[in-house]
């Protein structure tokens, strides 16, 4: 069947690039290559951050640091680390954090044979310290599981990747999911995707809200297309709802790099796709409503490039969505940038692009990304301020950043015929308006940016088959089939 589609969209007014941040962190104790920053993870009255590879039990033993919010101002008041700690176990390297519990992976930990994994559970005692009450190792895993390399919590329950694990094939991958029960956290069950395929890396990255969790799959596929799985608990158990895919991933583009959820929304990343450049990366949203999940939306950065991993994190708030890019290059090669978008007639818009007043070359700024209220927490682990690959995190306040711009639904664009003999029409309103059409192959056979009017492409040297075009504003992508006979 042959679509014919007329799509409208809400432009914001760009902000400025450079932004000048509240605060900026670093450790009490920083030290060279402990990649402070590397993840971040806040609430209403504390700010954990992660140094996986700092050296305070032993060499690269990793450890978090807690931040308090004080007056709105942050201040360290604790650096935590495991008695147990070994070289690389890596102590912190993701992070999860709910009311008065976080979580940290120690993916390296070798209690189940060398970098089987572990999860530490901390709680906040009556005196606002945090304090580690359980060490996590499921009793069957297996050397090399690195169980604990992505890692969440949210009410009642944990959950823990282990994306090595060989249960369904070398690599395969499995979640573990556990219950609080008494004040103990008890393993439930272990979840395992519909389509358990070797190599596919489920639970590299996952993503907890309530009783919803979405698991990416990124290397799913003999090819690494990749895929996601969304999870709900209903009736006393967690069961897959819903395995996303879309239309137009290509080889290597690993869909499932990043994943989040929130309400009845679900993000995607793919920081492999190449639409602006090899690598440079696109976010899918999808949308539950009565009939299950279903694809919504496509993000791209607005100015995005060859290598901008666009996508590495992505983190939705009430009303704004954070997607780092920690290889643009704005402030240098590899110095990192934050798009920012905003909430508007059910769409996501692209409202402002952040980068840091004193952003530098490596710095990895939008590594990671904490939004909570209106506080922006921003991790640039590779930032060298305090000894090379030191990293910092960066605290913004969310209050007047974004653009309050009257948003209007009045420009569109047409493209038509869909199936083309010679040439296609497009009806453009839109200035600063780029098109990418791909053939079935993947590949880009033209680019071209258009003014405003009506313009005419020139078809007939193309060969015949099945065409798509893709209009591009603003980090905005609206797609047109045409098929050329």
């Amino acid at each position: 069947m042959i679509f014919r589609i007329v799509l409208f969209i809400a432009v914001f007014t760009n902000g400025g690039l450079s932004q000048s941040f509240e605060q900026k962190l670093y450790p009490a104790d920083p030290r060279q290559g402990s990649y402070f920053g590397r993840f971040v993870a806040q609430n209403d009255k504390f700010l954990a951050i992660s140094a996986y590879k700092d050296s305070e039990k032993a060499s690269s033993s990793g450890a978090i640091y807690i931040f308090q919010y004080v007056n709105d101002y942050c201040i360290q008041s604790q650096k935590i680390f495991p008695d147990d700690g070994t070289v690389e176990q890596f102590f912190g390297y993701s992070l999860g954090l709910s009311d008065d519990w976080l979580i940290a992976g120690a993916h390296h930990d070798s209690s189940k044979g060398a970098s089987s994994g572990a999860a530490y559970i901390m709680r906040k005692n009556s005196n606002d310290n945090w304090v580690i009450v359980q060490k996590l190792v499921p009793d069957d895993l297996s050397e090399g599981d690195e169980f604990g390399k992505k890692v969440d919590i949210s009410g009642n329950f944990v959950v823990s990747g282990s994306y090595l694990n060989d249960e369904g094939g070398i690599n395969s991958g499995v979640v573990y999911i556990f219950k609080l029960v008494n004040n103990v956290w008890t393993e439930l069950t272990k979840l395992y995707p519909s389509t358990q395929l070797e190599y596919s890396q489920f639970g590299l990255s996952l993503d907890l809200d309530k009783d919803k969790l979405i698991v990416g799959a990124p290397f799913e596929g003999k090819k690494e297309h990749g895929a996601a799985y969304v999870f709900e608990y209903t009736d006393g158990k967690w069961t897959e709802t819903a395995k996303l895919v879309v239309d137009d991933l290509n080889d290597f583009d690993q869909f499932g790099t990043t994943v989040k959820i929130k309400n009845k929304l679900a993000y995607v990343s793919s920081t492999k796709k190449d639409f602006l450049g090899e690598n440079s990366g696109a976010v899918y949203v999808f949308k539950k409503d009565f009939y299950g999940w279903k694809f919504y939306q496509k993000l791209l950065a607005p100015d995005g490039q060859e290598g901008d991993n666009f996508g590495i994190d992505i983190e939705p708030g009430d009303s704004i969505l954070a997607i780092g890019a920690y290889f643009d290059d704005d402030n240098g090669q590899n110095s990192g940038s934050v798009y920012l978008y905003k909430y508007y007639d059910e769409k996501w818009v692209f409202d402002k692009k952040l980068t840091p007043d004193d952003g530098e070359e490596s710095d990895a700024f939008g590594s990671s990304i904490s939004v909570f209220k209106n506080k922006l927490v921003v991790g640039a682990y590779s930032d060298s301020d305090k000894g090379f690959l030191s990293g910092s995190a960066y605290v913004f306040s969310l209050n007047n950043m974004l653009n309050n711009d009257n948003l209007h639904i009045e420009k569109s664009i047409k493209v038509y015929p869909n199936i083309v003999k010679e040439n296609i029409t497009i009806e453009n309103k839109i200035k600063h308006l780029t098109i990418y059409i791909y053939n079935t192959r993947g590949r880009i056979v033209k680019t071209q940016k258009l003014p405003i009017g009506k313009i005419k492409i020139d078809f007939f040297k193309y060969k015949r088959g099945l065409y798509l075009l893709k209009a591009v504003y603003n980090g905005i992508v609206y797609t047109f089939r045409l098929v050329k006979v």
